[in-house]
């Protein structure tokens, strides 16, 4: 596939565990490792009970015991962004796939999202520790928005019958389930490689391991996990900011860094890399970060 990296887009897309989707953070294990856990979806195939083990604990054990019993091992989770092969059992030919409907995703195709465009996922993360068996969160750590994996674009697809007939290997997806459950439902299928950034690695995949290059949230002077520390090259200017975010208060120019106040409800945040061509070596020193 041709490398568009004169004119891709990043979307910075928010995901899984929240105070408004599961009732509290995803986990980060041991100090270090990133465990994104998908929403509950009443209506998805997947339920907790059924999805591989992360680092040896059960994920629906995690999930029982950090919301207090109130999301259960039986309940069926939105396994979307579907990142892991080793999620759950696979059909042959499976790859990596994406869903997106209604509000959100009629913000990504007015931004023209589509093949070789780069999503960053985050979410909302807190260190958590196994006491007595049982999983809790550390009782001093912050939340902590963190990038926890990527996807290229492949290509992009509404969500029918006939593409679920036509990729029995998608069978379960949960915007596949009942493809007209979502208005405006839409799948996006990850290429083979990262081929818009110049990176020798898979189209899409997870970061396992937190490092400070995945860390949104500004860290010193914490003030929230919403307030983000960004390169300074992020502040707009005079350029199209971040998508949601052209309201020049939410920008703050310190000595090093911009802050950024990020909108809150939103799920996509697009930028257009082609005003913003600095981010091309920000994109691939994250990956080289996580392969340290």
């Amino acid at each position: 596939m041709a490398a568009r990296s004169d004119w891709m887009k990043l979307i910075l897309s928010r995901k899984g565990f929240d105070s408004a989707h599961g009732g509290c953070p995803s986990p980060i294990l041991d100090g270090q490792l990133l465990c994104p856990l998908p929403i509950p979806d009443a209506g998805a195939a997947t339920p907790y009970g059924k999805i591989s083990s992360f680092n040896g604990s059960a994920i629906a054990q995690i999930v029982e015991d950090l919301t207090g019993g109130r999301v259960k091992r039986g309940h069926s989770a939105h396994l979307d962004p579907d990142l892991r092969r080793d999620a759950i059992t696979r059909a042959a030919g499976w790859r990596p796939i994406f869903g997106q409907a209604g509000a959100a995703q009629g913000h990504l195709t007015s931004h023209g999202i589509g093949r070789g465009d780069l999503f960053l996922f985050f979410g909302c993360f807190r260190s958590a520790e196994q006491v007595g068996g049982k999983f809790r969160f550390v009782r001093s750590a912050p939340k902590l928005h963190v990038i926890f994996g990527w996807f290229q674009v492949g290509c992009v697809a509404l969500a029918t019958d006939s593409i679920a007939a036509e990729k029995p290997w998608a069978e379960g997806h949960p915007h596949l389930v009942v493809p007209d459950r979502y208005k405006n439902n839409t799948l996006y299928f990850a290429s083979d490689r990262l081929s818009s950034i110049g990176i020798n690695t898979s189209g899409a995949g997870t970061f396992d391991r937190i490092r400070p290059e995945l860390i949104l949230t500004q860290t010193d002077s914490y003030i929230n996990c919403s307030t983000w520390r960004l390169p300074r090259w992020f502040d707009p200017g005079e350029r199209p900011p971040l998508s949601y975010h052209g309201n020049p208060t939410r920008w703050t120019n310190c000595e090093t860094s911009v802050r950024l106040q990020s909108a809150y409800p939103g799920q996509e945040f697009v930028l257009d890399l082609d005003q913003y061509p600095e981010a091309h070596a920000w994109l691939r020193s994250i990956f080289r970060a996580a392969d340290r």
